[in-house]
């Protein structure tokens, strides 16, 4: 017994049909290829999200450490203090506005709204109409 209509435990095919109502085997199988595609897009995308920034933070993490180490060689090295390294607030602050940056860019290249152009085919100028009274 469905609930609030809600069918995600069903197979495809079986949601479907509910939806569209009885279709041929065909249209079927073509609504439900198309949804194991739009499915399958959406996983890579957010695997790629996660893996630009788990990679962000790794190479934040890499240069903090390595600021480090230079500072630390320069101090031993000129017998002077060592300079004082950022605190854990403003990694984790470089780490969110780099993440940010690469959401944003993400969002831009993601922007479907924008018309799809074939590259064969030039851009052209949309027509003008004068409209006079």
């Amino acid at each position: 017994m469905q609930v609030n209509g809600y069918s995600g435990n069903l197979p495809l095919s079986t949601q479907v049909i509910n939806k569209y109502g009885p279709a041929g085997p065909e249209q079927v199988n073509k609504a439900v290829d198309a949804a194991s595609d739009r499915i399958a897009e959406r996983q890579q995308g957010r695997e790629l999200d996660q893996a630009a920034k788990r990679g962000a933070a790794t190479q934040i993490y890499s240069a903090n450490t390595q600021q480090r180490q230079i500072e630390t060689y320069l101090a031993v090295a000129s017998a002077g203090e060592v300079e004082s390294q950022p605190s854990v607030l403003e990694s984790a602050a470089e780490l969110r506005e780099a993440v940010q940056r690469s959401d944003r860019a993400q969002n831009i290249a993601d922007i479907a709204s924008r018309p799809v152009r074939p590259e064969t085919d030039p851009a052209r100028p949309e027509p003008y109409a004068a409209t006079r009274a």
